[in-house]
């Protein structure tokens, strides 16, 4: 799918490219974080409450909090979502393929860091300028440069050291190299929507219903669907809210839109890893 993507990018217009990956960040980009509150209450069967307060109240409370981070303190909120999606994009994609849990975090976030300082690089002047609208500080290139030669770097020996064989160790490489052609070549958008899809959600929804339903057939994905539309709705309605109603100029929506997605991702991140902590603890 990434290769298709690939060559998609070389031949298709700018505005096709976004459309497609808003589509699909829309879609099960957005569905992928939608049951997390059923996770949260099966992990926790005999209540539906932290301190007599329900979860669907903390959970909201979470992303209501997210939201006045980037409102008052953008900076370091920005920050903080940049350092909290490294490692969970890490932790799923590498999760159940390490055998050896010794320095994975560590991994989990370099590996993510790996990814975004990629996807930084190939568009700078665009990154730079969706920065500055939310938290209106500029970052220099060398900065990313930096972080793309020390994460790599880490990678690429936590790799070497952990790979079971040089095939395993050689495939890597192959997937982050068109990784890379796909974020140099596609949009901004286009890269991240087709790694947060393709990558990213799939395998996390894929674990959720495995989690959830104790089985991956369409009638356990069909039961997630309908346990997570109400949340799916609501998140659709809100991002279609601000763009139509114009409550924000449309040169900016772009750092609205990833703001929401760093809102909605910091509850997230954590009952993702309570649900793989509660995996291995049952043996699932």
């Amino acid at each position: 799918m990434t290769l298709f993507c690939v060559i998609l990018a070389f031949f298709s217009p700018k505005s096709f490219q976004n459309a497609i990956a808003v589509l699909g960040i829309l879609t099960l980009g957005i569905l992928h974080g939608a049951n997390d509150l059923k996770i949260l209450t099966k992990k926790n069967l005999k209540q539906n409450s932290l301190f007599g307060i329900p979860f669907w109240i903390l959970y909201i409370g979470v992303v209501f909090l997210g939201i006045y981070f980037f409102y008052f303190i953008p900076a370091i909120a920005l920050l903080s979502f940049v350092m909290v999606s490294c490692y969970h994009f890490g932790e799923q994609h590498w999760e159940k393929r390490i055998q050896s849990k010794k320095g994975a975090s560590a991994f989990y976030s370099a590996y993510g860091s790996l990814i975004f300082s990629m996807l930084f690089i190939f568009h700078y002047s665009e990154v730079n300028n969706v920065i500055f609208q939310i938290a209106t500080v500029s970052i220099p290139y060398e900065w990313f440069l930096a972080l793309l030669v020390l994460s790599s770097s880490l990678v690429l020996l936590f790799l070497f050291l952990k790979s079971q064989n040089f095939k395993g160790f050689m495939i890597e490489l192959l997937l982050l190299g068109i990784l890379a052609l796909l974020f140099f070549k596609g949009t901004l958008l286009f890269g991240f929507g087709i790694y947060f899809v393709f990558w990213h959600s799939l395998p996390s929804l894929a674990s959720q219903v495995h989690y959830l339903y104790k089985g991956q057939n369409s009638l356990a994905y069909l039961q997630y669907l309908k346990s997570a539309i109400l949340y799916w709705i609501m998140a659709l309605v809100g991002l279609t809210g601000f763009y139509f109603f114009n409550l924000f100029p449309k040169d900016q929506y772009l750092s609205v839109f990833f703001s929401f997605l760093a809102a909605i991702t910091f509850p997230h991140v954590v009952v993702i890893g309570f649900m793989f902590h509660s995996s291995k603890s049952h043996g699932l």
